[in-house]
């Protein structure tokens, strides 16, 4: 039996919505796997999840819900009023999801969207995202892929301030990173397109030299490996429709990614992590406070990390 944990990111943002917009096609998925909202027990429920303190021994839609709020706390876990409290729930949820995917054999994980903001401000001042809290938490690398309908896309570094990009990128894990997009069941044997960091991608070194001194090894070393890859190519046109389609491209920071990945994907694409024993998958959006209790909730990236998991065989 596949068992697919749920850790509830931020209460007080647009995740309870979601969940109850997914309702049946969550419900379908249950008649088969074992469905695991990790939840505290506060004021945001959904009674079409049997509340469980145990993990049950057969397919269902769950809510595991453990000890996480005083009366007086309890208050403070409003809709679109996030708080060190709504912080704190997030990321007990998430590190109880990972003890539980560690003790569940065949179990896969989503992660619903919380606030780095206040999860730092609830007192994990070390907390950078759920990609590189995973990789602390099993104790290996771990690499962010967006993946939707026509694109799939690795940040080569992730939450991190634009000035540091450099120095990161010299510490890239490559084969780490190769064995990962070996092992992926996503991908197989991708052509890759890698980005240069410069504008043009250097102009072969008049607007910078990294492309030779840090990208091209990298390259050489895909290619050992028996991967296609080209580049590096210049960003601010890798992606137009004319240009020459890779199945997989690798980008050096956060937002060179991110940014032509949500504009063409939309709202159906998910975050994948790779360099794990298992799919972590999580919905391509934020917490969304602002429209949290209004019903403006969109559940399409969730509808399809639940599909990618249900597919796995």
């Amino acid at each position: 039996m596949k068992t697919i944990l749920i850790s509830e990111g931020d209460p007080t943002g647009i995740n309870y919505e979601l969940l109850s917009r997914a309702l049946v096609p969550l419900q379908k998925a249950a008649k088969s796997h074992r469905i695991l909202l990790v939840r505290g027990d506060h004021n945001q429920r959904l009674k079409s999840f049997q509340t469980v303190s145990e993990i049950p021994q057969s397919p269902g839609l769950y809510a595991y819900t453990y000890p996480s709020v005083s009366a007086s706390e309890d208050k403070q876990v409003r809709l679109g009023k996030p708080s060190e409290v709504s912080g704190r729930i997030s990321y007990s949820s998430l590190i109880l999801s990972v003890e539980l995917q560690k003790k569940i054999p065949n179990s896969h994980l989503i992660t619903l969207p919380l606030s780095k903001e206040w999860v730092i401000r609830s007192g994990v001042k070390d907390f950078r995202g759920h990609t590189e809290a995973l990789a602390l938490a099993y104790q290996r690398p771990t690499f962010m892929m967006m993946t939707g309908k026509r694109l799939f896309v690795i940040p080569l570094t992730t939450h991190i301030p634009l000035k540091d990009v450099v120095e990161e990128l010299k510490k890239v894990n490559t084969k780490e990173l190769i064995l990962a997009i070996s092992k992926s069941h996503l991908l197989k044997k991708p052509k890759i397109g890698i980005l240069g960091l410069n504008p043009h991608a250097g102009e072969s070194g008049k607007i910078g030299n990294e492309e030779e001194e840090i990208l091209r090894p990298m390259m050489h070393s895909f290619a050992s490996a028996g991967f296609s890859i080209e580049g590096p190519l210049s960003a601010d046109s890798a992606f137009l429709p004319t240009a020459k389609k890779y199945d997989l491209y690798l980008a050096n920071y956060h937002d060179q990614g991110l940014i032509p990945f949500k504009m063409i994907e939309g709202k159906a694409g998910v975050n994948v992590t790779l360099g794990l024993d298992f799919i972590r998958v999580s919905p391509d959006h934020g917490t969304a406070f602002d429209i949290a209790g209004k019903k403006k909730a969109d559940p399409t990236s969730l509808l399809t990390c639940l599909r990618l998991l249900v597919s796995l065989k």
